[in-house]
């Protein structure tokens, strides 16, 4: 499993963030300030309460038998098969740390497989449902693409208990914590589960009617996603990943296909081959990726004890971005940091790093819009949105002054930095993740630059 590189550094600073604060809705740790349940509204607290790893093994090992459950359930003709790659799809999306999906993934099969088989229980599928959702987006949007299979198929009831209440916590979310963003999507994001989408809609048996069409609903949201710029992007490649091995070979095995002219059988197969040979080399990529821990992860109490002694505790702080997001985890906690690891809130508050706009000039500027007094460089190879920044500033241009460094990092202060707080004689007194301290010498306004939220509040003044 993944040693705390990757998607699971997200999860363990939610984790840490919701076991230090549980009753904050507002983060201060990240991009100027995220409200907590743009993330996941239930998924931190499980994680707080069992421990990051303890939660995904048991979304992992609750996963692999609701999935073999359905398999059996829908009358596959060998369910078995199907059932033991499903299962590996799934130890990869856990091994890899995405324990926020991975409960959401769990949830909602839950509620799938109480729709399926003799007995209908509408009540707990849609709570399951919502539980999904509840725990992650990603997942609820999943499970209104097989609603929307049956409600094209007109099992309204089924369709229904699947859509709803997603689209329900989706909306009451979108209310009580408004978010925009936009999650970069390539080329190769659109293609495969595309060809997913389509092989299923058109060659899987004739008695999958539900099924085909979701199929179908799946392809054409691929492209939707792929045109229309939103904050699901290259997510939604995340049921193909999990599925499509398992759903293709199942409709291999079964008898009506077999008897299938040999082109389509073998359509069948190479969509299986590739489907598979995708899913295991993107699984073995970021686990080579997020597995090692390097030195510069490993050896960070001088980088620390510089950063206390120049008081990053009042002020901002941009760690470039490693590919694999440590430093959330390594520095973090410590710290206010101008980026995290939000891929979404990257693209929105960092637009220069995405859009092509990057230079020195619009990078200082973005500095000063998010009040940085320091930048933080360690020497690991950079995010793919991080290779200029961290280029730039190993060039070091006169804007930034090298102020302590070892083997593995620099730290480097911003001249003439824009302060966190300013107006009304104010200053930050301390700062950390749910709590900004502020000391005013006169009354007036006071400017503080944070991301608005409905959710932040003054005391005392």
């Amino acid at each position: 499993m993944a040693t705390g590189g990757g998607d699971l550094a997200a999860q363990v600073a939610w984790a840490r963030f919701v076991g230090a604060y549980p009753s904050a809705p507002y983060s201060f740790a990240w991009y100027g300030g995220v409200q907590v349940g743009n993330y996941s509204l239930l998924a931190p607290q499980l994680m707080a309460l069992g421990g990051v790893r303890g939660v995904s093994v048991v979304a992992g090992v609750g996963s692999a038998w609701a999935v073999a459950e359905v398999f059996v359930r829908c009358g596959v003709r060998r369910p078995l098969p199907p059932a033991l790659l499903a299962v590996l799809a799934l130890w990869c999306n856990v091994a890899s740390g995405r324990c926020t999906f991975a409960v959401g993934v769990a949830f909602g099969l839950v509620a799938c497989l109480a729709l399926v088989g003799p007995s209908r229980r509408l009540v707990v599928a849609g709570g399951f449902a919502a539980l999904a959702t509840l725990a992650s987006p990603v997942a609820g949007l999943f499970l209104g693409v097989a609603g929307a299979g049956w409600l094209l198929d007109r099992r309204f009831a089924k369709g229904a208990v699947l859509c709803g209440p997603p689209a329900l916590v989706v909306g009451l979310t979108a209310l009580l914590f408004p978010f925009s963003g936009t999650m970069p999507m390539s080329d190769g994001d659109v293609w495969r589960p595309v060809l997913f989408g389509v092989t299923v809609a058109l060659l899987a048996p004739r008695r999958w009617r539900a099924a085909r069409r979701a199929a179908g609903v799946y392809a054409a949201g691929v492209l939707l996603t792929a045109l229309v710029a939103s904050p699901v992007g290259s997510n939604v490649v995340r049921l193909a990943e999990l599925f499509g091995p398992p759903v293709l070979l199942a409709a291999l095995l079964e008898r009506e296909v077999r008897e299938m002219r040999a082109v389509r059988k073998v359509a069948l197969g190479l969509a299986l081959a590739l489907s598979a040979q995708w899913v295991g080399q993107h699984a073995v990529h970021v686990l080579r990726m997020s597995t090692p821990v390097p030195a510069w992860a490993a050896g960070t109490d001088g980088v620390r004890a510089a950063l206390g002694r120049l008081g990053t505790d009042r002020t901002r702080v941009e760690i470039v971005p490693a590919v694999d997001h440590r430093e959330t985890t390594a520095l973090g906690p410590d710290l206010l940091l101008a980026r995290g690891w939000n891929r979404q809130l990257d693209v929105a508050r960092g637009p220069l790093f995405y859009d092509g706009s990057f230079s020195a000039t619009a990078y200082r500027a973005w500095l000063e819009r998010w009040a940085v007094g320091y930048v933080v460089l360690p020497d690991g190879e950079p995010d793919w949105a991080a290779k200029d920044e961290a280029a730039l500033v190993r060039s070091g241009p006169g804007w930034l002054e090298p102020v302590w460094r070892d083997a593995h990092w620099r730290i480097y202060r911003v001249a003439d930095a824009v302060p966190l707080v300013s107006g009304a004689g104010a200053s930050v007194v301390r700062a950390d993740a749910a709590h900004l301290v502020v000391r005013t010498r006169r009354p007036g306004t006071v400017t503080v630059r944070v991301a608005p939220s409905p959710w932040l509040r003054s005391d005392a003044g």
